[in-house]
């Protein structure tokens, strides 16, 4: 998938698809575009809340652990009011990758 968004968004940075150069970044392996993982957990609530997704919604996000290439995600939804959905995407070690909401307008 990382290398499939790469080609898509024409975003090459080594970090993301060279292994041998994110060998000896502060990673230590490669990395998933933070936009990925996001696009990741916007097709799951689109799954999920498909007719709402088409109204008025603002999301926001933030990035707060890399994902790495071998790693696997879990999204988490929690339905705080009508208006706001909190969002939590972990990665199999527990660790938290984004934090975001979804708030319906």
């Amino acid at each position: 998938m990382i290398n499939d968004y790469a080609e898509a968004s024409n975003d090459y940075n080594p970090i993301h698809i060279d292994e041998e150069f994110a060998s000896s970044s502060i990673f230590k392996s490669r990395i998933a575009h933070g936009m990925l993982t996001l696009s990741i957990i916007m097709e799951y609530l689109y799954d999920v809340y498909s007719e709402k997704m088409l109204q008025n919604t603002v999301f926001e996000a933030r990035l707060k652990n890399p994902v790495y290439s071998e790693e696997k995600i879990k999204i988490c939804l929690e339905e705080k009011t009508k208006e706001k959905i909190s969002i939590t995407c972990k990665k199999s070690n527990g660790d938290e990758a984004v934090s975001a909401s979804l708030l319906f307008k």
